[in-house]
C-alpha cells in the first residue's frame, strides 16, 4: 500500500467542488491512506473482548490483515494479554459474569480501548456497565442510533460513532466540535453476523498506531464499508459476500479505500420538527422522549443566550438527540457545538452568510413568510424552506396575519416552480388536525413547539403528530 499524493473524497449532493466543507476539514483523506498503510506494515497487537457469535469473523480479519489479535476473557489472563497490547476493543454483545470480569479486568489496565454498546437499549443491567466503562474513557464509542441515544454523552475527547444509513462520527474538545457524516456501506453488511463487531476491531487496530480518534474511527469504519460495498456486486449471496469481504479487507488498496470515502450531508427528515429552547426546564429529557415518539429534526432557539451558553446547551442537545440538531440564526454557535447546520430567517444572517460559516456539508433553512420572499429564495443556498406562519401561535411573537393553508399551498407552488425537490415545512399552531390537512396539502415536514413541549407526555404527542402526518400524505398521493 502506498502513500497517496493527491486523494479527492466526493461529497454529496451538488456542492462537489470548491473549499472542503466543515465537515471534510476534519480529516484528511492522505492521511487516511496513511493510517491504513500503516496497519499494513505496523502490525499491532491488540486484546478483543468480543461475543462467542462474532469471534471467528474478527479472527479472520485480524488475521488477513497480519493483526496480532488474542481474545481471551479470563479476567487473570486478560491482564497481561491486554496490558502487552496497543489498544483494547470491548464489545459487550452476550455479556456474562465471566465477560464483565474480563473486560474490567483489561479497561484497568489503562490501555486505549474501543467500546461498542451492543443492545444496551434492551437491557437495564447492560447500560449501567456501559456507562461505568465510559468512566475509563474509551478513545472510540461505536454503536447503532438506538444505542448511542440510550448510552448518552460520551467523555470529551471521546469520539462518537453512530451507525446508520449514513453514519456520524462526532467529537468534543476544547477547540470544538467536530462532526462528519460518512455515507458509504452496503445493505449486505448487515446480512453477515458481526460485520458491526469487525469495524469496531478495525478501529481498535488503528486506534493502537494512531494517535488521532477520529482519524482511527474513520480509517478503521472506511476500510469496512468500502470493502463491502467492492464486493458487493458480485457477490449476490450473503455466504459468498462474507468470504469476498475477508479478501477485499485483507487485500485493501489504502488508496483506493481513501479516494471511495464518501463525506455525506447529515439526513435531512423534516416531517417532524421539534423546535425548542432554553425555556425548557428538562431539554435533554424532553428531546429524548420526543424523538423516541417520532421526531425527525430538532431546532434549538436562544435569543438572549451568550455565546457560551447556547454552545453548552447546543453541545448536550447533539449529544443526546439521534437525529440532527440545528441552531437558530447562530451559524458560529451551530458550528463550535458540532451542530447539523443552522436556520436563518429575515432580519438574521443571510441564507449565503450562513453558509459560509457552517460549509457546504451543514443543513442551511430559511424561514418564508410571503410569495416574494419565495421568489428572493430562489437562488439562495438552502436545504429546506420553512413555510408560515400558518395558523396563531403563542409561541412566538409574529407580527404578520396568518397565511392559512391556502397560503401556504401558495407559497409552496411557488418555491416548487424553480426547485421541485426542496423540502417544504409549514410552522405555527400546528395541532394534529392541522397536521393531516398540511400533509394533503403537500408539506414535507411540519415544525411544532407547543404541541410538543406544552405536552405531559411529549413522546405520545410526537407520535400522535406523525401519525395524523402520514395520514395526511397517504390522502395527497391518493389525491
Amino acid at each position: 500500500m502506498t502513500h497517496p499524493t493527491s486523494v479527492r473524497i466526493a461529497a454529496l449532493g451538488p456542492e462537489t467542488g470548491g473549499p472542503p466543507p466543515l465537515a471534510g476539514a476534519l480529516f484528511d483523506p492522505t492521511d487516511v491512506a496513511a493510517a491504513l498503510g500503516r496497519l499494513a506494515m505496523a502490525r499491532p497487537r491488540i486484546h478483543a473482548l468480543v461475543a462467542p457469535v462474532a469471534q471467528p469473523l474478527v479472527a479472520n480479519v485480524a488475521a488477513a490483515l497480519g493483526i496480532d489479535i488474542s481474545m481471551t476473557i479470563d479476567a487473570d489472563e486478560v491482564r497481561p494479554m491486554a496490558a502487552g497490547s496497543g489498544a483494547i476493543c470491548v464489545n459487550l454483545g452476550m455479556l456474562d459474569s465471566a465477560r464483565r470480569a474480563g473486560i474490567l479486568a483489561a479497561v484497568r489496565t489503562g490501555q486505549p480501548f474501543v467500546l461498542d454498546p451492543v443492545k444496551v437499549d434492551r437491557v437495564p443491567a447492560r447500560l449501567a456497565f456501559a456507562r461505568e466503562l465510559l468512566a475509563y474513557k474509551p478513545r472510540v464509542v461505536k454503536g447503532n442510533a438506538a444505542e448511542m441515544a440510550a448510552l448518552g454523552p460520551v467523555p470529551d475527547g471521546t469520539v462518537a460513532v453512530t451507525t446508520g444509513a449514513v453514519d456520524r462520527l462526532s467529537v468534543r474538545g476544547p477547540m470544538g466540535d467536530r462532526t462528519v457524516y460518512l455515507a458509504n456501506g452496503t445493505s449486505k453488511l448487515d446480512r453477515v453476523i458481526a460485520t458491526g463487531c469487525t469495524a469496531g476491531m478495525l478501529i481498535t487496530s488503528i486506534v493502537a498506531i494512531e494517535s488521532d480518534p477520529m482519524l482511527a474511527a474513520v480509517a478503521g469504519l472506511s476500510l469496512m464499508n468500502v470493502s463491502g460495498e467492492i464486493v458487493a456486486s458480485s457477490n449476490p449471496g450473503p455466504g459468498s459476500f462474507a468470504v469476498a469481504l475477508v479478501d477485499a479487507i485483507g487485500t485493501a488498496d489504502a488508496q483506493e479505500i481513501a479516494g471511495r470515502i464518501r463525506v455525506a450531508k447529515p439526513p435531512l427528515d423534516p416531517r417532524l420538527y421539534l423546535v425548542l429552547g432554553p425555556g425548557e426546564p428538562d431539554p435533554l429529557r424532553l428531546v429524548r422522549a420526543a424523538t423516541a415518539g417520532g421526531v425527525t429534526l430538532v431546532q434549538w432557539r436562544d435569543k438572549s443566550g451568550s455565546t457560551a451558553e447556547q454552545v453548552e446547551a447546543v453541545r448536550a442537545l447533539v449529544a443526546a438527540s439521534p437525529v440532527p440538531v440545528l441552531v437558530n440564526d447562530r451559524a458560529d454557535v451551530a458550528r463550535a457545538a458540532g451542530a447539523a447546520g443552522v436556520h436563518v430567517g429575515h432580519g438574521d444572517l443571510s441564507a449565503a452568510e450562513a453558509r459560509e460559516i457552517v460549509g457546504p456539508a451543514a443543513i442551511v433553512g430559511l424561514t418564508i413568510h410571503s410569495l416574494d420572499e419565495a421568489v428572493a429564495a430562489d437562488n439562495a443556498p438552502i436545504d429546506y424552506a420553512s413555510v408560515g406562519g400558518v395558523f396563531e401561535t403563542h409561541s412566538k411573537v409574529n407580527p404578520d396575519p396568518p397565511i392559512g393553508i391556502d397560503g401556504f399551498r401558495a407559497i409552496a407552488g411557488r418555491l416548487r416552480q424553480r426547485r421541485p425537490a426542496l423540502p417544504i415545512v409549514a410552522i405555527a399552531g400546528i395541532t394534529e388536525e392541522r397536521a393531516e390537512a398540511l400533509a394533503a396539502a403537500g408539506a414535507d415536514g411540519i415544525a411544532v413547539i407547543s404541541a410538543i413541549t406544552s405536552s405531559g407526555e411529549p413522546g405520545r404527542a410526537a407520535e400522535a403528530l406523525r401519525q395524523a402526518f402520514a395520514r395526511g400524505q397517504a390522502r395527497e398521493t391518493a389525491s
